[in-house]
């Protein structure tokens, strides 16, 4: 809305006689009921458990399905929480729009101001009321500016508020399926919270389809853990679909801040706990690491293993640009690989232009099939699972920590999938690909190391 536009008589007028913040209220009164009604369930659940295990029903039967419970009674609390927030934030925009209301000019004072106007102008046949009307206008438009003055800042705080409402992807954990064996934090690598409909229709996803992948990402390769989805802004400013999406900095800074919350949170049980991050996600997690390497309270390395899941920055980025170069437009600056106490896997799909780009660019054939590759091959990383997986290296940090790192081989070049997608035949695209593919290969080092020079952190590297 552009409120220094509308004069006072419009913005006036509607803060006095809108609908007023009592549904914002009424929100509130009905996400604290809910937090009254999960924090019961909650209480009466571990009542019941404790009155049966306890007493009665001993033994592993009894440990077991007490274990089964306990993701339960987890998201009960969790999602008292969520509540209890949207609750806070709904009161808070609520207190924005009562403090618009109370810097908005009465309208009843514009319109004796107008009609003070009219009514000077009348009378001013010889100009008598020129210093009159002067005084009336200039009090006039201190009313206009004191109307843009309260609606710009109930807008800035509605927004404020309104942006920490981050949508809560954490299903209802099954205890039907056995109990689980970790928690596994989930770090995301985008969300729909500012992507227009345009865009979750251009990259297929919906919220709740969002919601779903969050939730697997990892699950493979830590199967029977629950996962706990760390919910930040996984934006990259303006290419998210809207100018008040974060960049990218920002967008990982606060989800470095809610990752270390979480495994704080969660290493208290002192069972192991598992981080899984795709796409943008592992960034987050890299700037974990290196938080975690210089935090005297940080949690045992036996307690916390780490996994990446298709990674830009250790992909794309480092093969193209120095580390400490900050990206424009979406403000992302390029960070060096961190040594590490905790052990980390490190898994990409082939050709992946994300986390597995030529470092021979000029090679048209293989920077063109990588393209295609992000399409088709990047978001199933999530979905990795160990034995898909081929060690490509071992590397142990001087803190102590060990990475692995695995490529998950690509079957078909995804240069050639339009073709097996138009019902080409089978033996076709494979002659083709058979051909094809020490064409692209040798637009990587890693597999043509002897083939002349290649891009390493956006140098260029003359091989022996």
């Amino acid at each position: 809305m552009d409120y220094p536009r509308l004069r006072p008589e419009i913005n006036s007028v509607r803060m006095y006689r809108g609908p007023g913040p009592g549904s914002l209220l009424a929100a509130a009164v009905a996400w604290d009921g809910l937090v009254a009604d999960l924090d019961c369930a909650a209480e009466a659940c571990e009542s019941v458990i404790a009155g049966l295990t306890d007493r009665c029903w001993l033994g592993s039967s009894s440990a077991s399905m007490a274990a089964a419970v306990a993701p339960y009674l987890g998201w009960l609390r969790a999602a008292a929480t969520e509540a209890g927030h949207a609750a806070a934030q709904a009161r808070e925009v609520a207190s924005s729009y009562e403090a618009a209301f109370a810097a908005t000019v009465d309208p009843v004072m514009v319109a004796a101001n107008r009609a003070h106007i009219v009514a000077l102008a009348r009378s001013n046949l010889l100009g008598q009321n020129a210093a009159a009307i002067a005084a009336v206008e200039a009090a006039y438009e201190q009313m206009w500016a004191q109307d843009v003055a309260a609606m710009v800042a109930y807008q800035v705080g509605a927004l404020a508020a309104s942006a920490q409402l981050m949508p809560w992807q954490q299903p209802l954990p099954s205890m039907g399926s056995g109990a689980f064996t970790g928690t596994r934090i989930t770090v995301p690598g985008a969300s729909p919270l500012f992507q227009p409909r345009i865009f979750q229709e251009i990259i297929g996803l919906t919220p709740p389809q969002y919601a779903a992948l969050n939730v697997a990402i990892g699950e493979n390769w830590f199967p029977d853990t629950m996962a706990q989805v760390v919910n930040y802004p996984a934006t990259f400013g303006f290419l998210s679909g809207s100018l008040a999406a974060p960049d990218v900095n920002q967008s990982v800074a606060i989800g470095q801040q809610l990752l270390h919350a979480e495994i704080l949170r969660a290493a208290t049980t002192g069972e192991p706990v598992a981080v899984s991050g795709l796409s943008l996600g592992t960034v987050v997690i890299d700037r974990e690491l290196a938080f975690l390497a210089t935090d005297p309270t940080a949690p045992a390395p036996d307690l916390l293993t780490f996994l990446h899941l298709a990674g830009p920055e250790r992909g794309l980025a480092h093969t193209y640009l120095p580390n400490g170069v900050t990206v424009p437009l979406i403000n992302y600056t390029v960070g060096a690989v961190p040594e590490s106490q905790y052990d980390m896997n490190v898994v990409y799909r082939q050709y992946d232009f994300a986390a597995n780009p030529p470092d021979r660019p000029w090679n048209l054939a293989a920077t063109l099939n990588s393209l295609l590759a992000f399409n088709s091959v990047h978001t199933p990383t999530a979905f990795a699972s160990p034995d898909q997986g081929v060690v490509v290296s071992t590397a142990t940090s001087v803190l102590g920590g060990t990475t692995t790192t695995y490529m998950i081989p690509t079957p078909l070049l995804p240069l050639l999938m339009p073709l097996q997608q138009l019902g080409v035949p089978a033996p076709i695209i494979g002659a083709l690909d058979n051909l094809m593919r020490p064409i692209v290969n040798q637009g990587y080092s890693q597999y043509d190391p002897t083939g002349g020079p290649y891009l390493s952190h956006g140098n260029l590297v003359w091989s022996l």
